[in-house]
């Protein structure tokens, strides 16, 4: 009886299985002569249960052994998908490049014969201009990130000295564009807090160019701080847009792509963004809410800081109203006052324009400048209420004058603490400093200059020689900046020492072993900014007569009285001029006032021609910018000085898609810096992976070699002429 249970259940897994063939179990077991008596009966419909059951059990176990594997191959293809897309980041960048230097030239060239010249002309050529720009720091950093030297250096920052960075490198970046930026910081988060102050805001001004970019016309950049109940506390930096895109389904969202019709990068920004919160630990992702509308997300670790003790403010209870054409601006205004301790009100601009509005109940009007009409100015006049102009920094703002009230103006996006100082300002009647360029009846005094620099014409990296051999303290802390300001001297005496930030300033300052003729001072720094480093230099009497010139990304009005207030005597906007840097350094130096009249055209230095390096296309990448040209070919020979070595061990190792992956990098970036025959090298190799040719790669090892070795001899000539 046993034998035959056992052999009818192995039947029942063989019939499953393929293994037995119903003739061979017909041949041990004769079915139609087998008991049916109630005893045997019941052993049999166990049997077949039990043998139901194990069918069943094998079936549903190889479903799932099928279903595993086409997790795996789905995973795995993903990924791959990924990979090849990511390669796709350069293998396509010097076609693209040149796409947009060719608009760029064509759109001169239209100024040039003066014919049909308008605003939109204009603008043409300044996008062109800022797209090449960005596309040149976003290949440097790439090229940071690809040879790993981007280390995250978490320090004690200033969150609003963080978030007006990222307004004036947008401002630099667009160019009177037509969007509102909104800054919503929650309550609990403290205004100092620790993290990486420079990749923090090249991740997030990268997110915001995204939607810039695609035509966003108001974003909400939310800072929160999770519950007190969870374990692990973390800051989260939350992008709110008004597009409408499909980005959870796309796979390469994080990847560079070219859009033909914008004629710009849309995500090589999106890649550094996603690699650079990938090194601070955090995670990067991206997502359509509850609306549809796209978001971008990331944290990072929330560390406790002592926070400075607040002074409370004597002015609060004020009655404010509050109009603006945006409802989010209004709404997140009002949260910024409740928590200053006033009492806003909101008024829609359509109540705002159609009703008689009594502005004797109120202390003070914030109010959108476009829709400032002149009845509400005269019924201003007659009340006892302030005015707060708000204008959109990425506009061009108009200044109010009106003596009859009492007005000051904020630009957005606001800060809780520019809103503040702005509402004392008011109360405690502040005199304004002039706005022009002064000398000082004291010839001991420095010159203020309160306006931009003019640019002086026909200036070269030699002409800087004309200042001898000055002494610069450059406080700087991001890493390309100091490399443009050192590029800038390099070819004068001038002798350059760099402070990564406030602190190693007034260390070096006071220390007394260099007497500096001049201080370049950047405003967003972690440890100490450059205000409060300003403030303190100016205790010091030694350095009444030392100028401090600002390095700043954001020239808004409240931000320049702020530089001034500090004891800063002049201010240059990034991205850095050369032409009017010299025309500071002439002014403070030479104690000279401003000359509008250009310098006498200086001869441009000859462009070398060099072996397989073709300097002057690969200086059209970066808008005939030497130095950041330089920069770009500096960081590229630090990435792949010794790629023949790799090259070479993954030809003998037969890691052909590792090979692929190598000179997809190599032929995109040795096109973008004008490197031809390095690009066609690597082009042919390529081809020859694509049709699996790979007996023929040995071949290329010594081509290999040679090609670099000739590339980086070339790349040392021009570095070092």
């Amino acid at each position: 009886m046993k034998q035959l249970i056992f052999l009818l259940f192995l039947g029942f897994l063989g019939l499953h299985a393929g293994i037995v063939d119903t003739d061979e179990i017909k041949e041990v077991i004769d079915l139609d002569n087998v008991a049916t008596q109630s005893e045997d009966f019941s052993i049999w419909t166990a049997l077949f249960g039990l043998g139901a059951v194990a069918i069943i059990a094998v079936f549903l176990f190889s479903e799932q052994l099928k279903n595993f594997k086409e997790y795996i191959q789905n995973k795995e293809k993903k990924e791959k998908n990924i990979q090849q897309a990511q390669n796709k980041i350069l293998s396509d960048m010097s076609e693209n490049i040149q796409n947009i230097i060719e608009e760029t030239a064509h759109s001169a060239e239209e100024l040039a014969e003066k014919k049909d010249i308008n605003d939109n002309t204009i603008e043409k050529v300044i996008h062109s201009k800022d797209k090449l720009l960005d596309v040149s720091t976003n290949l440097i950093e790439f090229l940071r990130i690809k040879s790993k030297k981007v280390e995250i250096e978490n320090e004690k920052l200033k969150l609003s000295n963080l978030l007006n960075d990222i307004t004036g490198t947008l401002k630099a970046s667009t160019n009177n564009s037509d969007f509102e930026l909104i800054y919503d910081v929650k309550s609990n988060v403290p205004d100092i807090i620790i993290g990486d102050t420079l990749n923090l805001s090249k991740i997030v001004v990268n997110l915001l160019l995204y939607c810039i970019d695609n035509n966003s016309k108001e974003i909400v950049f939310q800072i929160s701080r999770n519950s007190f109940f969870d374990k692990q506390e973390n800051l989260y930096f939350t992008i709110i847009s008004d597009l409408k895109i499909d980005v959870e389904n796309q796979e390469n969202i994080f990847n560079s792509n070219y859009n033909e019709k914008t004629k710009s990068y849309e995500s090589l920004g999106l890649f550094i963004a996603s690699e650079l919160s990938q090194l601070m630990n955090g995670e990067l992702i991206a997502r359509n809410n509850k609306h549809g509308y796209v978001e971008f997300l990331f944290n990072i670790p929330f560390i406790k800081q002592k926070q400075p003790q607040k002074e409370e403010s004597t002015l609060q209870s004020k009655k404010i109203l509050m109009v603006d054409s945006s409802q989010k601006v209004a709404q997140t205004i009002k949260t910024m006052l409740g928590d200053l301790k006033h009492k806003p009100k909101i008024l829609s601009k359509e109540d705002y324009l159609l009703n008689e509005i009594n502005f004797k109940d109120y202390d003070i009007l914030i109010v959108d400048e476009r829709i400032l009409t002149k009845h509400a100015i005269s019924k201003l006049e007659k009340a006892d209420t302030k005015l707060i102009l708000l204008s959109n920094i990425f506009k061009e703002q108009k200044e109010f004058k009106n003596r009859k009230i009492q007005t000051a103006q904020l630009t957005k996006p606001l800060t809780k603490i520019d809103l503040n100082k702005t509402i004392e300002e008011l109360y405690l009647q502040k005199q304004q400093s002039a706005t022009k360029l002064t000398q000082q009846e004291d010839t001991n005094k420095l010159l203020v200059h309160r306006g931009t620099f003019s640019d002086t014409r026909g200036i070269s990296l030699s002409s800087f020689a004309n200042f001898g051999d000055i002494k610069v303290l450059l406080v700087e802390d991001n890493l390309i900046n100091q490399k443009v300001l050192v590029s800038v001297l390099s070819k004068s005496p001038a002798v350059v020492t760099v402070a990564n930030n406030g602190q190693e300033a007034l260390d070096i300052l006071f220390s007394n072993t260099i007497k500096f003729d001049l201080v370049l001072m950047d405003i967003n720094m972690p440890v100490m900014d450059g205000y409060n480093a300003t403030s303190k230099i100016r205790t010091n009497k030694n350095y009444n007569n030392l100028p401090i010139i600002a390095l700043t990304a954001l020239t808004s009005i409240a931000e320049i009285d702020k530089m001034f207030e500090s004891g800063m005597n002049g201010y240059l906007a990034k991205p850095l001029n050369k032409e009017k840097l010299y025309t500071a350094m002439d002014i403070f130096l030479n104690h000279k006032e401003e000359n509008l009249v250009a310098q006498q055209e200086q001869p441009k230095e000859q462009i070398q021609q060099l072996n397989g390096l073709d300097v002057q296309k690969g200086m059209q990448l970066s808008n005939t910018n030497d130095i950041f040209y330089k920069e770009i070919l500096a960081e590229f020979k630090d990435a792949y000085k010794e790629s023949d070595k790799i090259f070479e061990k993954l030809v003998n190792d037969f890691r052909y898609e590792q090979l692929r992956i190598l000179c997809v990098d190599v032929k995109g970036l040795s096109g973008s810096i004008g490197a031809k025959d390095m690009h066609d090298l690597s082009t042919e190799i390529l081809q020859r992976i694509l049709y699996k040719k790979y007996d023929l790669m040995p071949t290329f090892i010594d081509k290999y070699r040679v090609t670099l070795q000739t590339l980086i001899n070339s790349i040392d000539k021009y570095l070092y002429s």
